[in-house]
């Protein structure tokens, strides 16, 4: 059999690999990215028996590369740290999954399925589609948040805003919490601008449901449910006055 491993971690990627030789040394890995958009064209280039796939990467998701691909006709075993409530629809899907830190015992069993797949007369893979509408669903309200250890999910309603930072980017909760995580800003534009949010500041995203008074004076800037001020930029001023319904009083 043949694998493919995708992961944004270097570190995981590795460790799989070597779990697979000790455990499956008939899996022969024929190739392994860090970007999922390399990912991408090494499955369309070569199609394995078997993906080994992380969920939460830069750019592109687990999910969005699936859906990228099209056609799927090789078993897929995602690699994550999402929770319970999320593994449903694998469970509902009879699609794998291993949860990080990868266990032996489990990581042999999931390449046993695959091989059992592969070995059936008529292999079933179509459950992809049924898994995406479930995830769609069940995440449209909710964000998850790449940690050290795993994954924190909260709901886009209680995010006040976004600071970036580099390649850094802090969350401002409404419970006051402040949660930094490892990833651009930009990367989280697009989902949140669908949900109300607006970019006004090259280093600042808000949620406009938080959004407590729009103060005119000292340039203009936004006060928060949070007590927070944010400055609004010359350059953002036209998107957040037409978000906010333009006026007169602008």
């Amino acid at each position: 059999m043949t694998a493919i491993l995708i992961d944004d971690e270097p570190n995981a990627t590795e460790a799989l690999q070597n779990m697979l030789q000790m455990t499956n040394p008939d899996v022969q890995v024929v190739g392994t990215a860090n970007d999922p958009l390399k990912g991408l064209a090494m499955l369309q280039q070569q199609p394995p028996d078997i993906l080994f796939l992380d969920i939460q990467m830069p750019h592109m998701t687990g999910f969005e590369l699936l859906e990228n691909l099209g056609k799927i006709n090789f078993s897929v075993v995602f690699t994550t740290a999402y929770d319970q409530y999320a593994l449903q629809a694998f469970k509902v899907s009879a699609v794998d999954y291993l949860l990080k830190p990868i266990d032996m015992d489990e990581l042999e069993a999931a390449v046993g399925k695959a091989r059992e797949r592969k070995q059936s007369v008529q292999p079933d893979f179509g459950a992809f589609e049924k898994l995406f509408q479930y995830v769609q669903k069940s995440d449209s309200q909710r964000l998850s948040l790449p940690l050290g250890d795993g994954l924190m999910f909260v709901n886009i309603s209680d995010i006040v805003r976004l600071q970036s930072d580099s390649n850094y980017t802090t969350f401002h909760l409404a419970n006051r919490e402040k949660v930094l995580v490892s990833r651009t800003m930009g990367e989280y534009e697009p989902i949140l601008e669908k949900q109300n949010f607006c970019r006004v500041h090259h280093s600042h995203i808000i949620n406009l449901a938080h959004l407590r008074r729009y103060i005119k004076t000292d340039g203009g800037y936004a006060e928060m449910s949070d007590g927070s001020k944010v400055e609004i930029s010359r350059r953002k001023k036209d998107d957040f006055v037409a978000m906010l319904g333009g006026g007169a009083f602008f």
